[in-house]
């Protein structure tokens, strides 16, 4: 039967019949082959060639024969598309699950600081994750666009978004589902872009090579993932409304936007467009950028590094308050570094600060000026030492201004 099961795993490769269709199958056909080591197939059933009760033994196959080489290319076959029968039979399920209302988490016990309020006359309210605005079309209808929702399990999971050519929209909102609208245009019929569930993983499934184009407009869980990584080429990121140990946006070609996170550790990287960083707090973040500017305002951050070349870099900072120390790293290259700053009794600076090729310009009030040149800058506040928040700071421009006030 090898020769049938080929046929079977030709049309999964070919696109013709899904992987649950190609795994039951696969099960049904008499005789199989052995499985690679370790492998069971989907739903119980398992590829063996041991022969059955009352079945022939296999007749000896000569040495070179042309069905020596069908199994070889089964086998083959059966390799490459071991990991797809296995992910999406997973995904079936966690998919089937979570269209089942039952499933969801009501409000009351959910334990959320935020959400939509529990209707009156009692009841049980089970929270809806919000849908993607109809109106944000993504492509001019080249391409298609379908609606996933899918459960989250459990609290501490990861989750991983890339996008290919377009956009990756990300905001959390109070719930347990992820509800994404999806757009691709395909390189080849029957290309498939879904969501994927991989133990504690969610993650958008695809490959590169079979799309010209994936963007992802998701309403996530704001809570419920340990580790977030949103990414694209040539197309904008919008992160908002996060709760997370660890976030990292990865953008190149297009406008990174981050804002509402709370975290431990921000990482952001970005090329070839502007970085926009706003009304978040973390432990540690870093920010960097080339060929673009940097904005950032209202974030609360211990340690933190902002840097871009070929751009200019725009901070306003509310305040100080989730720490009691502050070491801030913020460099830039052709462009202007201008920081406004919070002052109060309690708050203390001390800042070094350099333009290589141009003017610095300190305009805090009750500062000691251990150096004041033209082109570098180090000053500590008359306070400093008896201050109950310290906040240390490197600033570094070149081909242009810098300005503190």
């Amino acid at each position: 039967m090898a020769n049938e099961k080929m046929m079977i795993l030709k049309m999964l490769e070919e696109g013709k019949i899904s992987a649950e269709d190609a795994a039951k199958l696969l099960a049904s056909a008499d005789a199989p082959k052995p499985a690679p080591s370790g492998y069971t197939g989907p739903s119980g059933s398992s590829f063996d060639n041991t022969p059955r009760p009352n079945s022939p033994a296999p007749a000896p196959r000569p040495a070179g024969s042309t069905v020596d080489d069908m199994g070889k290319k089964f086998d083959e076959i059966v390799k490459k598309v071991e990991p797809t029968i296995k992910k999406v039979t997973e995904t079936v399920v966690v998919k089937t699950a979570s269209a089942a209302d039952s499933i969801s988490k009501s409000f009351a016990s959910h334990g959320e600081k935020r959400g939509p309020a529990a209707p009156s006359g009692g009841g049980t309210y089970f929270p809806q994750a919000p849908k993607p605005a109809a109106a944000a079309k993504f492509g001019s209808g080249a391409g298609v666009e379908e609606m996933i929702e899918i459960l989250v399990r459990q609290s501490g999971a990861e989750l991983n978004l890339s996008g290919l050519n377009g956009q990756v929209l990300v905001k959390g909102y109070n719930g347990d589902k992820i509800s994404a609208k999806i757009y691709t245009v395909a390189k080849r019929a029957g290309a498939k872009a879904e969501l994927a569930v991989l133990g504690n993983k969610y993650y958008l499934a695809y490959d590169e090579n079979d799309f010209e184009r994936v963007c992802i407009d998701a309403f996530v869980p704001e809570t419920m993932f340990d580790s977030i990584r949103i990414a694209t080429v040539n197309g904008d990121i919008r992160a908002a409304t996060l709760s997370t140990t660890f976030l990292q946006v990865d953008n190149m070609n297009g406008t990174t936007e981050i804002t509402g996170i709370n975290a431990q550790n921000i990482a952001a990287e970005s090329n070839n467009g502007a970085l926009r960083f706003a009304d978040s707090a973390a432990h540690t973040a870093a920010i960097e950028n080339f060929n673009g500017g940097i904005s950032i305002s209202k974030v609360d951050i211990a340690n933190f590094k902002a840097a871009t070349f070929n751009g200019a870099v725009d901070m306003q900072i509310a305040g100080f308050e989730a720490y009691d120390n502050y070491d801030w790293h913020v460099e830039t290259s052709n462009g202007k570094l201008t920081l406004i700053l919070p002052s109060y009794n309690t708050l203390a600076y001390h800042i070094k600060a350099q333009a290589a090729l141009d003017n610095v310009k300190l305009g805090l009030v009750g500062m000691n000026y251990l150096r004041n040149d033209k082109s570098f800058v180090e000053a500590k506040s008359i306070n400093y030492d008896g201050a109950m928040k310290k906040v240390n700071m490197a600033l570094f421009t070149s081909n242009a201004p810098l300005v503190v006030n």
